[in-house]
């Protein structure tokens, strides 16, 4: 069987120059490298990577008008990977990750090529719900693979000043997107109670329910919500999608 085409995508709102430079350089000293690089601007413009930092493969910047929080700069990186149709996984990075190990996309690569049925390989951080939710809806299995390191700096996702309205709005969108329309409610409930009891910032708090009022008010994009088989096998696993 041929190894499976790997490409690389990066999301990046242009605020980590010097972050995404040494994400890329990780990149390019893989002992596999990638085929394709895409790289997203995130409602910002981007510097030219290839030549600059002698990237691997064909490399691809894209750059959004507006910022598509995460979820939505990582959907238009596989809409364009999906548009160029010569590539089989794509590995995911945060634009401050760094792949410690050289090997990682080999491995990443051996993984799939031994089971068809891995539609997700976690590395060592916390997994994506929106790709995860779609992932296992399809039959997928997810492959949690601890011994493949992305490391991260040590810091609260809530550096960012536009963290906790996003944050809500995207979690809205996930619900309205995804779910069976009984769980939605649930869902959000859930998450309002858990938002009152973790943040005690009123400042954060306004702009969160500011972010969920959004998220009711505006388009969710287009829905595809999960089947109650899916609800059931996500349950099984201890991870409801409820919470």
């Amino acid at each position: 069987m041929e190894p499976p085409r790997i490409a690389v995508a990066v999301v990046t709102m242009g605020n980590r120059p010097a972050e995404v430079d040494a994400l890329l350089e990780s990149v390019a000293k893989q002992d596999v490298p990638p085929a394709r690089i895409v790289i997203v601007g995130n409602g910002c413009p981007l510097p030219e990577f290839a030549r600059r930092l002698s990237l691997p493969g064909e490399v691809t910047a894209v750059e959004l008008d507006e910022n598509l929080g995460c979820p939505g700069g990582r959907n238009a990186a596989i809409a364009r990977l999906r548009e160029f149709g010569d590539v089989d996984v794509v590995v995911e990075l945060d634009d401050d990750g760094l792949l410690v190990d050289a090997d990682v996309l080999r491995r990443v690569g051996e993984l799939y090529a031994a089971d068809e049925r891995i539609g997700i390989v976690g590395f060592r951080i916390a997994e994506e719900t929106d790709l995860a939710w779609r992932a296992a809806d399809a039959g997928w299995r997810i492959l949690y693979a601890p011994e493949l390191l992305l490391q991260h700096p040590k810091t609260s996702p809530a550096r960012h000043a536009v963290y906790y309205r996003v944050n809500a709005r995207n979690r809205v969108w996930l619900a309205r997107r995804r779910l069976p329309f009984a769980l939605v409610p649930v869902h959000l409930g859930v998450w309002v109670l858990l938002t009152l009891a973790r943040n005690r910032s009123a400042s954060g708090l306004r702009a969160w329910f500011a972010g969920f009022a959004e998220g009711v008010r505006e388009p969710a994009g287009e829905r595809r919500a999960m089947r109650w088989r899916t609800v059931w096998r996500l349950t099984r696993l201890g991870r409801p999608p409820v919470i």
